[in-house]
């Protein structure tokens, strides 16, 4: 099964390395490579990908919105966040897509035994990877969503679009406000971009604190820890992303399998 990442920059993706081990523990034979796509050249490199008979492919920043624009047919889920982070290319030559970020991170979040159910959520950010957190907390019972964004009207977005979805939860935009829980989905703490807490001092501590960033220890992780709530990084999300958007190319794990690969996986990416 050939498979690949597509993104700008592309060189700190743990993506390769995670599918690798994946394929070694089902003992399926697969390649994943990691493309670089240069601007204005999104479409094409996922048309070659086709024609060299790629399966599908994972998507990451900066092309999460274009690769939902470029999908002939998206999930329901994809279609609701307005992003995709799986395209699987169908054999008669259309491209679907779906995205797994918002069941990798409610995935993860069930994981660590954190409670969803009715509770107050803070997204710090606007982008595709806030409009799939927004997406998981509110599928997992969040009486609250709140989007906090420099961009005011990105922040909007995010709550016209979602809001239809779950008539539960509430969905609002502006200044931050104190919630149970926070989840980091700004580019701050990534490589090559400033690491500092969007989350403002004023802000009491939340029961626990989300950060999309994986690998590294954060400004926004040290600030939650201060305050004393529980903190976790992006690696269990991106793990569990992962085992989605493999099922979405070939077949579902099933509950119990998907846990038992996603802690191989997470312990060996730790």
């Amino acid at each position: 099964m050939k498979l690949g990442i597509f993104g700008r920059p592309i060189g700190h993706s743990r993506s390769p390395f995670l599918f690798s081990r994946l394929g070694r523990l089902l003992n399926k034979k697969m390649s994943y490579k990691a493309v670089e796509v240069k601007e204005n050249d999104f479409a094409a490199t996922a048309k070659r990908s086709r024609k060299e008979k790629w399966r599908g492919a994972s998507v990451t920043i900066p092309f999460k919105r274009e690769a939902a624009r470029l999908a002939d047919r998206l999930t329901p889920a994809a279609r609701a966040i307005g992003a995709v982070n799986v395209l699987r290319f169908e054999v008669n030559s259309k491209i679907s897509g779906h995205n797994t970020d918002a069941d990798g991170l409610l995935d993860a979040l069930k994981s660590a035994g954190v409670v969803m159910s009715g509770v107050h959520v803070l997204v710090f950010g606007a982008g595709g990877a806030a409009r799939a957190a927004g997406y998981a907390v509110a599928k997992g019972g969040a009486k609250t969503v709140r989007f906090s964004n420099r961009t005011a009207s990105t922040a909007t977005e995010c709550v016209r679009d979602l809001a239809p979805n779950f008539p539960r939860t509430s969905f609002s935009s502006g200044a931050p406000r104190n919630a149970d829980i926070w989840i980091n989905a700004t580019p701050l703490g990534q490589n090559g971009n400033p690491d500092k807490s969007p989350a403002p001092k004023s802000l009491r501590a939340p029961g626990a604190a989300v950060d999309m960033v994986y690998g590294k220890k954060t400004a926004f992780q040290r600030h939650a820890e201060r305050l004393g709530a529980r903190t976790f990084d992006g690696t269990a999300m991106l793990v569990f992303q992962a085992l989605r958007a493999y099922e979405f190319w070939d077949r579902p794990f099933g509950p119990r399998r998907r846990a038992l690969l996603a802690a191989t996986l997470i312990k060996e990416l730790s």
